[in-house]
């Protein structure tokens, strides 16, 4: 089997997946209204095209050290990756919740520039939107590999949380990237 045939059947398959995942979600929504595929047979399919436009898995032909890497989601990594996220959710509700019942406290608001690593495309998109999970972050704007961030406190520590989370969209992609050091925050202070 040729390379364009394997990933054909994988197009296939990736598709088929999506379908079966749209359609159960709009069951669920729906709660399993059989009248409601009226709209169904609409919102399905353009769901599933959209997620193929947005979240395509096209290959990446070289990594940083020339090692092929396919830029593609894998998601028993998602599943593994999947409580990190939704702690750090949750530590950033807490920390929402605290500051807007404690006027008082002490914050160093401030927006810091990251110069992001992943790949342009669907892995970037990830890391933007996942920053958002974390503890006090907020993505602003992204202009080429610059990446605006808005922090509650600007810290240290705050900006080894968006390097960590740049390594495991990293991970969850299968891409390799540099580790940063902290020294460009310090720079930013």
């Amino acid at each position: 089997m040729n390379s364009k045939t394997h990933s054909h059947t994988s197009d296939k398959r990736t598709l088929l997946i999506r379908a079966l995942i749209f359609s159960a979600l709009w069951l669920l929504l729906t709660k399993g209204a059989w009248s409601s595929w009226v709209i169904g047979i609409v919102v399905v399919p353009v769901s599933v095209w959209m997620s193929m436009c947005l979240f395509n898995s096209t290959p990446i032909t070289a990594g940083n050290n020339g090692k092929p890497v396919t830029g593609q989601l894998h998601y028993g990594r998602l599943l593994r990756l999947l409580p990190y996220f939704l702690l750090n959710s949750l530590k950033g509700g807490i920390q929402t919740a605290r500051l807007a019942f404690s006027p008082r406290i002490a914050m160093r608001p401030g927006t810091i520039s990251y110069s992001v690593q992943l790949p342009a495309g669907h892995t970037q998109l990830w890391f933007i939107h996942l920053i958002s999970l974390l503890p006090g972050t907020l993505s602003a704007q992204l202009q080429g590999k610059q990446l605006q961030i808005h922090m509650l406190e600007v810290t240290e520590s705050n900006y080894r949380d968006v390097i960590d989370c740049e390594q495991k969209i990293a991970y969850l992609f299968d891409l390799e990237i540099d580790k940063q050091s902290v020294r460009a925050l310090k720079e930013q202070l």
